[in-house]
């Protein structure tokens, strides 16, 4: 089922209430604009209508309690895969834990996970993204934002990309293989970063979702590249 709203504070915000109405797996809410879209870190995501995609799917997966931070992972590595398919040079890798930037480091797109469970038991995860796909111009404070435009040269076909963003937000979660495709496009693996006090060769990549940074294993926080 799909959810489309020329406008709405957050599509996740939204979503929450439909999954909390027993809204099935699988359901994607989109928005043509936010007026209160948020990123990671408690951070605005910035959402003009009109010329890029927002979205958050209610996923219902059964898998345990302990591999919900997996689903994030695997979709930012399927829509890299699938929108490098469409872009010339195929310029797209993920950073840890799943954002989706160029080669150079510039950001196309965010992905928000929140997961709702009671006795131990996954009730629904809230997969949101925002994707930079026909914005041209991006406010001074956001130095680093890119689009897919940009990269291809010309505007993008809006719908076209919605339509595959909303099937990989739908089989990207539980991609048995998303691990490996994560490793092959990271961003991340072999860099020198700091997250929160640890700070390291970010090493690898754990079967749980960390992050080993200098031998130790990183589950969340914000991750920037070492100075030096």
């Amino acid at each position: 089922m799909r959810v489309r709203l020329a406008e709405t504070d957050s599509t996740q915000r939204v979503a929450r209430e439909l999954a909390e109405q027993d809204a099935p797996d699988g359901t994607v809410v989109i928005a043509d604009a936010q007026t209160a879209g948020r990123g990671t870190h408690g951070r605005t995501w910035i959402s003009p209508p009109g010329q890029n995609l927002y979205a958050t799917a209610i996923l219902r997966p059964a898998i345990p309690l302990a591999q919900a931070a997996l689903l994030s992972l695997r979709f930012a590595a399927l829509l890299a895969h699938r929108l490098n398919a469409i872009l010339p040079a195929a310029p797209l890798r993920v950073k840890w834990p799943n954002d989706l930037v160029t080669t150079e480091g510039k950001k196309v797109a965010g992905i928000l996970g929140e997961m709702e469970s009671r006795d131990n038991h996954i009730r629904y995860v809230l997969l949101g993204v925002g994707l930079n796909v026909n914005q041209y111009a991006f406010p001074l404070e956001l130095p680093n934002a890119i689009s897919l435009a940009m990269l291809n040269d010309r505007s993008m076909d809006r719908e076209h990309v919605l339509e595959l963003l909303c099937t990989t937000l739908v089989d990207g979660p539980l991609l048995p293989t998303g691990l490996d495709l994560w490793r092959s496009l990271s961003h991340t693996l072999g860099r020198q970063v700091r997250v929160g006090e640890v700070e390291g060769l970010a090493e690898a990549l754990a079967p749980d979702g960390a992050l080993i940074v200098g031998g130790r294993r990183v589950y969340s926080g914000e991750l920037w590249e070492a100075a030096g």
